[in-house]
Formats: C-alpha cells, structure tokens, sequence
C-alpha cells in the first residue's frame, strides 16, 4: 500500500502533482464501495472527505428502485454525485444542487461522462434556489449532511439543510419526497419530526444497517405537471421495508404488526436458529416477521426466533442449533474443554460478548457460534450453533 501523506510532503507545492496523488487515493479507498462508478477512468474527486461520505454504487441503486421509469428528479444534496448519476438511468432528467464549489466543479466534469446527458448540475444553496424558482418535480431527493465542525447530527432538524424547518416548501414542489438519513436516527423520533405520514426504507448489508429513508408524498396535485411528465404517483399507504443488499428484502405494515399474533418457541438441538439482518432489526416488525415466516421467537425481549425445519427466504442468517447449555459457573468453566475456539455473541444476555468471551476462556473463531441468550421461561442458555448452514 502507497503512503499517500509521504507522497504529498514530497511532492508539497505541486499542484498538477497533488491532485493525481488525490485522485489515486480516493480511488484506492473507494474500490469496495464504487466499483461501478469507477469503471469510468475519467471519474473524479473533489476531496477525500467528500469520497469517503459518498454514498456506495450498490446503495444507490435501491434509491433507484424508488423512482418510477420517466420521472423528473430534483437532488438537493449532490456531494460526489453518486445517487444523481445513478438515478439519470432511469429518470428523464436530474438536476442536482451542490454548495461547495470543489464538489460542483467535480460534479460538473463527472456529469458529462458519467450520466446519460440528462444531468443538469447546479451551484447554490438548494434551499434558496428552490425558494426562487418555481420549478416542480416528481420527485425530490435530500440526504441533509449529518456532519459539521460540531460533530455528527442525528435529528433531522440538526442537519443541514434542515428538512423540518424547509417541509412545506418540499412538499409543494413534488409528488414524492425522498429523505436519506443516518442509520443511527430513531424512526419514531424522525416521524414525529416530520409530522407527516410516510413510508420508511432501511438500507443495510447482511453485517450492518447503512440508511434509514424516509418516503413522503408531495402535495402537488395529479392536475400539476413537473418540469418532465412522469408516470402518475400512486397514494401511499404506510409500510416499512427493510432492504439487505444481496439478499430477500421485507416488507410489512405497521398495522399487520400490531395485528400480528407472536408464537413463542424454545430452541432444540438440532433445530435451526434465526437472527435477522441488521435492517429488518432497525425496522422493529418482530411480530409481523414471526407471522410471515411461521417461527417462533425465543422471548420478547430476544430478537431470535427458533424452527425445527430449514425456513427458505429468511431475511437473517440461519444456524443450526448444536447444543443447548444451561447458563451456570460451572458450563463456564467446562465450555472451553469441547469448544476451545468459538465465535461468541450475545442477545438479551446480562454479559456483553467479550465479558463472556472471558467467562467462556475461549478463542473466538471457527465454524461454531455460541449466543448466550435468554429463552420463553426468562431462562438463560448457551445456544451453541454451525454457521453456514
């Protein structure tokens, strides 16, 4: 790997210089997470911050699914240009907003080869240029910058821009608002922020949740035409869909959840033990997901459900269940003599994982994971399972 500060001290005042060493770096450390975006050699970067903030190929391309083939879309927020790139596939024009003058410069050179010629890139607060024109869109995209010299934001009126303050003037431009925000946020809390009725999206991989979205209808009326026609918006109903790249998405409402009758069951050696991905955990439908999938989970409080038989299409990792261990001092000190190298995890457990890696006197690796847990009865238990199976 290239020292890239060793390669800025000795090229210090060169500017031409400087700048490649930018851009090789940010190539470098965006690889995994641009690989599409990256096929164009002629890409380029404003800064490393602005590389490392930008949202990745794959994610952007669930923002494309939200949008309707045709669609006019306004991105408030372009920063390196991901999502606007992305979205240009498949809407009919794009304009998209950049305050800082690096990232619009970047933009604008981006944007003549990266896009479909549909892409208009444009240099203002998005705010104050929405404010001063009378433009109309189908859809409108924000993801508010949830860092500053303060340091990270969480609540929607913390960001930048502020969404809450800047609602109505949103709404009235499109059929569709589309807020991106930090995975970190409260759900609940951001929609009693918004005070509007919306779906919501969760965004994430099969080891972390990455976004939280926020779906909004607009107030524009289906009489109003936006700056392209696009395919008329039908009304929402409130759900929450929970997107793990790669993998069975789920999706429910929240009143099938209420509805829900939750089954619980205590897992059994030789059973199959179910965690969900990070982002069906964020969206809260345990209920719902019990229903849909006709398994038990292990108590209220553990977000584990338990089968005796293989579920296809779960939306979480599968384990078949090895040994089942009543938590005790003595399971303690014994554990390690039949699995003196496991991966340890905990859930609803009055031990982290690495305070009990440290009762357990295990190495943590292998092909086995022992959750310690707690079952129906308030029980607490070792659950020793295979991975991959």
């Amino acid at each position: 790997m290239k020292d890239f500060n060793k390669l800025r001290l000795k090229h210090h005042g060169d500017k031409e210089k400087l700048w490649e060493i930018l851009q090789e770096e940010c190539r470098f450390k965006t690889a995994k997470k641009l690989p599409e975006t990256l096929k164009n050699p002629d890409f380029v970067f404003p800064s490393l911050a602005v590389a490392e903030m930008a949202t990745s190929d794959a994610v952007a391309d669930v923002h494309v699914s939200m949008i309707t083939e045709g669609e006019s879309v306004l991105d408030m927020t372009c920063g390196l240009g991901i999502d606007a790139f992305h979205l240009a596939r498949k809407a009919s024009t794009v304009t998209t907003v950049e305050i800082d003058h690096e990232s619009f410069e970047a933009a604008l050179h981006n944007s003549a080869t990266a896009a479909n010629g549909n892409v208009t890139v444009v240099e203002a607060d998005s705010i104050k240029w929405l404010e001063k024109n009378n433009k109309k869109f189908d859809v409108i995209f924000i993801d508010p910058a949830r860092r500053d010299s303060v340091g990270r934001h969480f609540a929607l009126k913390d960001c930048q821009p502020d969404v809450t303050a800047a609602l109505p003037l949103l709404l009235s431009r499109c059929k569709r608002l589309i807020i991106k925000c930090s995975p970190m946020l409260s759900i609940d809390a951001a929609a009693k922020e918004l005070g509007v009725d919306c779906d919501v999206t969760i965004i994430g991989t099969a080891k972390e949740c990455k976004e939280v979205v926020f779906i909004l209808p607009g107030s524009l009326s289906e009489s109003d035409e936006p700056e392209q026609n696009g395919n008329k918006t039908n009304t929402h109903t409130r759900t929450i869909k929970s997107v793990t790249i790669g993998h069975p998405d789920f999706e429910y409402t929240s009143a099938a959840d209420r509805e829900a009758e939750l089954e619980f069951a205590n897992p059994q050696p030789g059973g199959y033990l179910y965690e969900p991905y990070p982002s069906v955990m964020k969206g809260g439908g345990y209920r719902a997901l019990a229903q849909r999938f006709g398994i038990g989970k292990l108590h209220p409080n553990t977000h584990l459900y338990y089968s005796p038989t293989v579920i296809e299409n779960f939306p979480g990792e599968r384990f078949r269940i090895a040994d089942i261990i009543p938590s005790s001092k003595q399971a303690y000190r014994d554990f390690a003599k039949q699995y003196p190298k496991i991966n340890v995890a905990t859930r609803n457990f009055p031990l982290s994982a690495p305070e009990l890696v440290k009762k357990l006197r295990v190495k943590e690796g292998g092909e086995n994971m022992v959750f310690g847990t707690t079952v129906t009865n308030g029980d607490k238990v070792l659950v020793v399972t295979d991975m991959g199976v």
